[in-house]
């Protein structure tokens, strides 16, 4: 399962503008981004185990908030961008949060693994792939998948 958190809108401007700047500087202008943090967690666990995993482990509940599914995003031209680390490069953010639920004494899961979300209105794939590319992530160590929405 993937739980996506995300900063809470009156929050989120700042973080949201940073990347916007980044996107800017390699030629990419958009009026539409939001940003959230993804962990892909590998075992099964219910409802109940899965709300706990994210309020109380993941996720700051005054700033954020969390989903099992994509955010909705209402707009043209909308693209969902998937950042991740590749799996042959250590994923720190993943393995703290594999020891994490252990700790909290659910059943530790298979694999845990972070990435970075953001959902972005741009004029063509190909110009977001490019200004994705060029600033936010090295291609050595990321993989990125980018779904039209």
């Amino acid at each position: 399962m993937i739980i996506e958190i995300f900063t809470k809108g009156k929050y989120a401007k700042n973080e949201e503008a940073g990347f916007a700047k980044k996107l800017v500087l390699a030629g990419l202008k958009t009026n539409f981004l939001k940003v959230s943090k993804l962990y892909l967690i590998e075992g099964v666990y219910s409802g109940a185990e899965i709300s706990r995993l994210a309020c109380e482990l993941l996720l700051d509940p005054i700033t954020e908030d969390w989903l099992l599914k994509p955010r909705r995003c209402v707009g043209d031209n909308i693209y969902r961008v998937e950042i991740w680390l590749k799996n042959s490069v250590t994923d720190v953010v993943g393995q703290s949060v594999k020891e994490a639920v252990a700790d909290m004494g659910l059943k530790g899961p298979k694999r845990c693994r972070f990435g970075r979300c953001l959902y972005v209105r741009a004029s063509s794939e190909l110009k977001l792939k490019h200004a994705v590319a060029k600033t936010l992530m090295n291609e050595t160590v990321n993989y990125c998948e980018i779904i039209k929405v």
